[in-house]
């Protein structure tokens, strides 16, 4: 049987959406990606809270405020979804099902949780 090797505290990276991101702050965070994506050896974990008023106009919102990680799809292991609203769950459900990346979405109160479950 093959030993997984441990994971490394950096593979997991830790980004924070706000509402009305403008092209030149989508264009650094898919630049920040890029780099931490390099620099983990060609994979991540990434642990994304979403403080915005983008889940409330439903999905397609949402699906366009996650858009940048659909550049980097083929190089994110695991994606830990932080929110505070019920319905966000089924449409991160949806997400994962379309985005391709192993999605998971949690409430803010499980922070703890979703760091567990990014390393396991």
């Amino acid at each position: 049987m093959k030993k997984t090797p441990a994971r490394k505290p950096g593979d997991i990276i830790a980004v924070k959406l706000f509402d009305r991101m403008l092209d030149r702050q989508t264009k650094a965070l898919s630049q920040m990606l890029q780099q931490s994506i390099a620099e983990a050896g060609g994979q991540i974990r990434l642990l994304l809270t979403i403080d915005s008023a983008a889940t409330a106009r439903g999905p397609e919102a949402l699906f366009e405020h996650l858009h940048f990680t659909k550049l980097h799809a083929e190089h994110i292991e695991r994606m830990a979804i932080i929110g505070n609203r019920i319905r966000e769950q089924t449409y991160i459900g949806l997400f994962g099902l379309f985005g391709g990346i192993e999605t998971r979405y949690f409430h803010r109160t499980e922070m703890a949780a979703a760091v567990r479950w990014l390393n396991e």
